[in-house]
């Protein structure tokens, strides 16, 4: 029951961050060049890519693991309120990185901006650890 109303509740707030970033920002892909991307606090994730909604993403090959280690390292390392000398390719996300419910949101929709990939919550809640995101990554056949 617990767990059913911490999900509810997670769905709300990524809800809620998702709307919030719609109609404050412009969402634009500019091929390489990273965007900066504003936080639902307010803070800025540098080199985080903002992706259009009308991009048609096609199944690819999956990224090489060496490449989405660095990314994920670098992309936690630039979010405000990551202590970036906390980061590892093993930090647990709340005991290592003190993440919340709502920091972990905030951090798994940085990590669907980068690699253009959708997290469903269902999936978002079984990533626990750097190294479990970034296997989950690695293994996304829509990654980029």
């Amino acid at each position: 029951e617990r767990e059913r109303e911490r999900e509810r509740k997670m769905q709300a707030v990524r809800a809620g961050i998702r709307a919030l970033r719609s109609s404050s920002t412009s969402r634009s892909f500019n091929g390489n060049s990273p965007v900066i991307s504003t936080t639902a606090r307010g803070g800025l994730i540098a080199g985080a890519r903002v992706f259009s909604q009308s991009v048609a993403f096609s199944p690819s090959t999956s990224l090489e693991k060496a490449e989405v280690t660095t990314r994920v390292i670098d992309l936690l390392k630039s979010i405000p309120f990551v202590d970036p000398s906390k980061v590892s390719p093993n930090a647990d996300f709340k005991d290592d990185l003190q993440l919340d419910m709502l920091d972990n949101v905030e951090v798994m929709m940085a990590v669907e901006e980068e690699f253009a990939v959708d997290i469903p919550d269902s999936e978002a809640n079984k990533i626990p650890t750097t190294a479990h995101l970034i296997d989950y990554i690695a293994n996304h056949p829509q990654a980029k």
